[in-house]
């Protein structure tokens, strides 16, 4: 009779290979995948250079709007302070203010906008570096637990080869070479025969060849999926 139970055996090793394998494939993809951080990084550091810029810009607006209002409060000290007495000195003086806050106010606009575009840039600075600690603490964790995990997978993956080597050793080389062939179209190569049907597909087994299946030496194939089959 052909070693049924050994077979069972097999495939049940394998398909717990089978799942072990494409978790240690899972884990592959994403252990040292750190683009996310990367990503984060690259976002931060562009946010740091804005600040960076805008900070110098800040300074500058802020001597030169400085200079203007000295500049005025000088103006106005000398044109209240009644040492000028000419009314057309009296007007250029005037003029001279009115020209000089015009164009403290224009560096005052222009101020706004760079410490608008600054505390934009400090607060997706800060934002993004908070993320970037959180998103990397995590990352670090799962790192660790799935490290831990392949481990334990690639143990019991060398526990199961084993063990198949044992199982296999067991089967006629026939038979295991149709077992291999089997497996190339379908995961679960072997099928048992319930009700003269195959339990795999559902379709029904003439009765010759279930005949077969529970009396044959050599293995029978299920003439629907093509899985062996054995009998219940």
């Amino acid at each position: 009779m052909p070693a049924t139970r050994e077979l069972l055996q097999l495939q049940s090793v394998d398909s717990q290979l089978h799942v072990r394998n494409l978790r240690l494939d899972e884990i592959a993809k994403v252990l040292g995948d750190d683009a996310r951080l990367r990503s984060l990084a690259q976002q931060l550091q562009t946010y740091e250079g804005q600040v960076t810029v805008a900070l110098p810009k800040q300074a500058d607006l802020d001597s030169v709007i400085g200079g203007f209002t000295a500049r005025v409060e000088a103006a106005e000290a000398k044109l209240y302070s009644g040492v000028v007495v000419n009314s057309r000195e009296l007007q250029d003086l005037q003029a001279d203010v009115a020209m000089l806050k015009r164009q403290r106010g224009q560096e005052e606009d222009t101020l706004l906008g760079v410490m608008e575009e600054l505390e934009t840039a400090q607060r997706n600075r800060d934002t993004t570096a908070d993320t970037l600690a959180t998103t990397t603490a995590s990352w670090t964790a799962q790192q660790q637990s799935l490290t831990a995990e392949r481990e334990v997978l690639q143990g019991e993956v060398a526990q199961l080869e084993r063990d198949r080597e044992g199982v296999a050793a067991r089967i006629p080389p026939p038979e295991t070479a149709l077992y291999e062939q089997v497996r190339k179209a379908h995961p679960q190569p072997i099928a048992r025969m319930h009700n003269n049907a195959c339990d795999t597909c559902q379709v029904g087994v003439p009765m010759r060849l279930a005949q077969e299946v529970r009396t044959s030496p050599t293995l029978v194939r299920c003439p629907h999926c093509g899985r062996i089959l054995i009998p219940e």
